[in-house]
């Protein structure tokens, strides 16, 4: 695994010894650690040099530290800001919060450990959104690319298959369970191929009728059957010199398959109702999520015609099995959805991204584009948000790979320290959503959590926890849960 780049910390302070006393507190392998001693030098290094956070004292001479905070958002918004502020200038705090901080420690520092923690914090939020940035350029770049270009482990055999295959003339069976991406793959085939100018046809055979199943493939002569009122093409015409795509093909009758086994062996197509024979040139991919030899085992499916069609085949793992894709799919279903829906929707939060990651797909990548187009409908910000997504997704989480129901993945291919931020934050969430939903009240919340009230709110607007149930509480106590 690839080691993360250093964390570029821009510490500012007119007070020299803080300078130093954050170098030595971030003098560690994760972060890169520059000073300045007034908001000017910090401001010009911000045109200079890439940062990823700065912390800032708030009472400097000449531009002070909320200035900068201002400035800052206004040219490099992705820069995270921590404020540094004296024993008791809360107002100082919460006013830097409202203007854009992520956050604010009150000097005289007590723990250092907790100071380095809100630097990483602030990093791996930034890094996230520098991600989500970097997502967004590739999907805009490649609209189509994410269905197909995988960095999941488990891919890595299925596309260096599919390279292979491409190339050549054989048929290929595709399996994979339900919603897996079995027709991207297809069309993935065709498009490396030489064949890829050439017409590509996708027949469902799920939803063609048994009595039209034979007649919309091989095509029909003039009263072949009661609505056979002219002479008529099928699909594998259509798909002359070019690829047919025949998705669910577990489901083709046993009539059809004779006749598909006949294309097969002499590249030929006789209409239904028709004494003669038609060449054609095309090349047969086939998909299906079911259990293809129990079929043959059971006479619903012919065995030479398994044999014929698998003479390669491509086995597609389950969203499940391959996370690590979910971002790139996100973004990709979002544009598409928010085009079509008519709205600005161009980013995903990190707690939604977090909760998409988590979830266990039954419905693999359709279950995921379903959840975005639903999210985008429902979303009334130029963000998606986790509560725009179905029940489903913040109710419960993978078996085995969740912290809790409301939390995402321990994800295993984390540095530990990283994980033990993510797990952080999960713990977090869970956390403060579990005492709002037993209070239902935040000062009464904050005094069982032993937290200053003005803290509390503070965190529950960081997490986006602003959907609980309220109880009955007194006046002052409501106008409390108003302000959070």
């Amino acid at each position: 695994m690839t080691k993360p780049a250093p964390v570029r910390v821009l510490i500012v302070d007119d007070e020299p010894v803080i300078l130093k006393v954050w170098t030595v507190m971030l003098r560690r392998d994760e972060f890169e650690v520059a000073t300045c001693g007034s908001a000017q030098d910090a401001l010009q290094a911000l045109q200079l040099h890439k940062i990823d956070v700065i912390v800032t004292d708030v009472m400097m001479p000449g531009i002070d530290g909320l200035e900068l905070l201002k400035r800052v958002k206004a040219a490099r918004p992705e820069v995270e800001v921590i404020v540094m502020t004296g024993k008791g200038s809360i107002q100082d705090a919460v006013r830097a919060m409202r203007e854009g901080a992520f956050d604010y420690l009150t000097k005289p520092f007590v723990e250092i450990e907790e100071c380095v923690n809100r630097v990483r914090q602030a990093a791996r939020v930034k890094r996230l959104r520098d991600e989500n940035l970097a997502l967004r350029q590739q999907i805009d770049a490649s609209p189509n690319s994410a269905l197909i270009d995988s960095v999941a482990a488990a891919m890595k055999p299925v596309m260096s298959l599919v390279s292979q295959v491409a190339r050549a003339a054989s048929n290929v069976l595709i399996t994979g369970p339900t919603g897996a991406g079995k027709s991207a793959i297809a069309r993935s085939i065709h498009d490396r191929s030489p064949r890829k100018d050439g017409p590509f046809v996708h027949v469902d055979c799920g939803v063609l009728s048994k009595e039209l199943m034979s007649a919309e493939l091989f095509g029909h002569k003039k009263g072949a059957h009661s609505t056979a009122f002219a002479d008529k093409d099928g699909l594998f015409h259509a798909a002359d010199g070019g690829t047919i795509f025949l998705d669910e093909i577990g489901n083709l009758h046993l009539e059809a398959q004779q006749q598909l086994l006949k294309v097969i062996s002499d590249q030929v197509v006789r209409r239904v109702g028709d004494t003669k024979d038609t060449k054609v040139d095309i090349r047969i991919v086939a998909a299906t999520n079911a259990d293809l030899p129990s079929h043959v085992s059971a006479g619903k499916f012919r065995e030479d015609l398994y044999f014929r069609l698998r003479v390669v085949e491509v086995r597609l793992p389950g969203l499940n099995d391959r996370r690590d894709d979910i971002p790139r799919l996100a973004y990709h279903f979002l544009r598409r959805h928010a085009v079509r829906n008519g709205k600005e929707i161009k980013n995903i939060s990190a707690r939604c991204m977090e909760l998409l990651r988590a979830h266990d797909y039954k419905g693999n990548i359709r279950e995921l584009d379903n959840a975005i187009e639903r999210a985008v409908i429902f979303e009334a910000s130029e963000e998606l948000t986790e509560h725009a997504l179905p029940p489903e997704f913040t109710e419960k989480a993978s078996p085995g790979l969740s912290v809790d129901p409301l939390v995402g993945q321990v994800d295993l291919e984390l540095p530990m320290r990283e994980a033990m931020e993510a797990a952080e934050t999960s713990f977090r969430l869970v956390y403060l959503r579990g005492l709002m939903r037993r209070f239902k009240n935040v000062s009464a919340a904050a005094r069982h959590a032993q937290v200053e009230r003005a803290n509390f709110r503070r965190l529950l607007k960081r997490y986006g926890i602003t959907d609980y149930e309220k109880g009955q509480v007194s006046q002052r106590e409501d106008d409390d849960d108003e302000d959070a």
